[in-house]
């Protein structure tokens, strides 16, 4: 690998990336001075604009291909319950994808270690010598690049500096969250598709799982943030409070328990009916 440096940047891989401070400033601390700095900042910003343009241009292909692909007569339940799955697919896959692309892929070069204090999650990265994939002159994340998605997760870090940096406890989350639950919510796609035809309670098993994984991984994303005094969070920006952390969160606990009890419902009745054709059998 070729290092060159170049006006204040290193070259790896044939791209360019910028050389940050080695100084006593941390990496959480420069994060958090570039992106939450709400007062230099526009509100609105070009990056918030597209950012939500995009999401709400999901949401409408969720809709769109929800009507498409179910059988009609569809009930309204179900085409709820296909687009949200659908829409979880789109975001798990592209949005939470592109987050571990850059914090595996993209990332600055020091000319001495970071400092151990910009590992404050877990709790147990403590000692000297600890780095992230062993690397210890790099650092990653989204903060480091100028791609469209980096800029996107730079966005959303003026709410959760977390997630402009590499952050082992939100990287456990999202690779279950893009490998598992991302393919997981596409299945239940197709099974909603194919439920009337197949006369079976599997959409309903497999919803009760992914609900119940999406509100733990809600949970495992902020409780280190609770109990360490909401270190990274920023809530005196009205937009980054109620938006970015509370309304964009709260609809992966929300929605995911109104599923657990549609699905507690189809599985109570399931269970019902089948005790009838048992008890059915027994009399004949």
């Amino acid at each position: 690998m070729s290092v060159v440096r170049n006006s204040g940047f290193l070259q790896v891989s044939s791209r360019l990336v910028p050389i940050l401070p080695s100084g006593p400033m941390s990496i959480h601390d420069q994060v958090t001075r570039s992106t939450n700095n709400s007062a230099a900042a526009a509100l609105l910003s070009p990056t918030t604009v597209l950012s939500l343009s995009f999401l709400s241009l999901l949401v409408l292909v969720a809709v769109q291909l929800s009507y498409r692909l179910l059988p009609t007569p569809v009930a309204r339940q179900t085409l709820l319950l296909h687009t949200w799955h659908l829409f979880d697919f789109l975001i798990h896959t592209i949005f939470e994808g592109s987050y571990l692309y850059h914090s595996f892929f993209t990332y600055a070069a020091f000319a001495t270690p970071p400092p151990p204090s910009d590992y404050p999650h877990p709790a147990s990265v403590k000692s000297n010598g600890v780095a992230f994939l062993g690397h210890a002159e790099r650092t990653y994340g989204a903060a480091h690049s100028t791609h469209p998605t980096a800029l996107l997760w730079q966005e959303y870090a003026r709410a959760d500096t977390r997630w402009a940096r590499t952050d082992t406890n939100i990287i456990s989350i999202e690779l279950l969250t893009v490998f598992v639950a991302g393919p997981l919510a596409l299945y239940i796609c197709f099974l909603l598709q194919h439920q009337h035809r197949k006369g079976d309670a599997s959409p309903w098993f497999c919803m009760t799982v992914l609900a119940t994984g999406e509100i733990y991984g809600g949970f495992m994303t902020f409780a280190p943030e609770w109990m360490t005094g909401n270190a990274h969070l920023n809530t005196g920006n009205w937009m980054h409070l109620w938006l970015y952390l509370v309304l964009f969160n709260g609809l992966w606990v929300a929605i995911p328990g109104w599923v657990l009890w549609v699905a507690y419902g189809e599985l109570t009745e399931a269970g019902r009916r089948q005790e009838e054709v048992e008890g059915s059998r027994k009399h004949r």
